[in-house]
């Protein structure tokens, strides 16, 4: 990856690190949006986590760790983080590095009806797509989009189902994505499924999220 990225895992949390601030679209609480970021963490918490203020969380925790959260994307899950996989695509000049960890069990079909659903905040697919590219922010969106879809079929292959609805689920109810590019190269206004960029957005994320649900279903043997 441009400029040089850096991983890091232990038991609490997977950061990766990167040498110059990298153009980030995220839905994490630390980090949201569109903005600039070095440092990307995903932190492991109890399945029984039921923090009332998980900003809060996320920010003492960076702060722990010596990391200033106006240059971080973080985000939290209750996955193993043994069940990280990783998974490289090239697209000519462009390289994209996918992150998973992923759990699907709060599983959730996004248009099925919510009449009785009791489910909050429980579950999560986080996904962090690093590209070694130079994307606008058209294409950081379009970039969105491959990875959702790509999401969505990697869970349709696996055969997830929501438990409530009984119909093919989507995701969970509190997946995280954030894309993080290094503004490397000759911009594009596109990253989606028309674009070779977007087919190895797809193809990485597609693969990653299977690969770590198939350590969490080879950690319940």
């Amino acid at each position: 990856m441009g400029g040089g990225l850096a991983l890091a895992v232990d038991a609490g949390c997977v950061h990766f690190h990167h040498e110059t601030p990298l153009r980030t679209l995220s839905s994490a609480l630390v980090g949201p949006g569109l903005g600039w970021s070095r440092d990307f963490c995903n932190f492991h918490v109890d399945k029984d986590y039921a923090g009332q203020a998980p900003r809060a969380d996320l920010l003492g925790w960076l702060s722990a760790r010596g990391l200033e959260a106006e240059n971080c994307v973080a985000m939290m899950t209750a996955v193993p983080l043994a069940h990280l996989a990783l998974e490289e695509v090239h697209a000519g000049e462009r390289r994209v590095l996918v992150a998973v960890t992923a759990g699907v069990g709060n599983a959730v079909d996004i248009t099925a009806p919510v009449r009785d659903d009791p489910r909050l905040v429980a579950g999560t697919i986080n996904t962090l797509v690093f590209i070694d590219g130079h994307l606008d922010d058209g294409a950081l969106v379009n970039a969105v989009q491959s990875a959702s879809e790509a999401k969505v079929r990697a869970l349709a292959v696996w055969g997830v189902r929501d438990p409530i609805s009984g119909t093919p689920a989507t995701g969970t109810s509190t997946d995280c994505l954030a894309i993080a590019a290094t503004q490397c190269g000759v911009a594009t206004p596109y990253a989606g499924s028309g674009t070779l960029l977007g087919r190895a957005i797809g193809a990485a994320v597609f693969q990653a999220i299977q690969a770590s649900l198939a350590m969490a279903e080879e950690g319940r043997r």
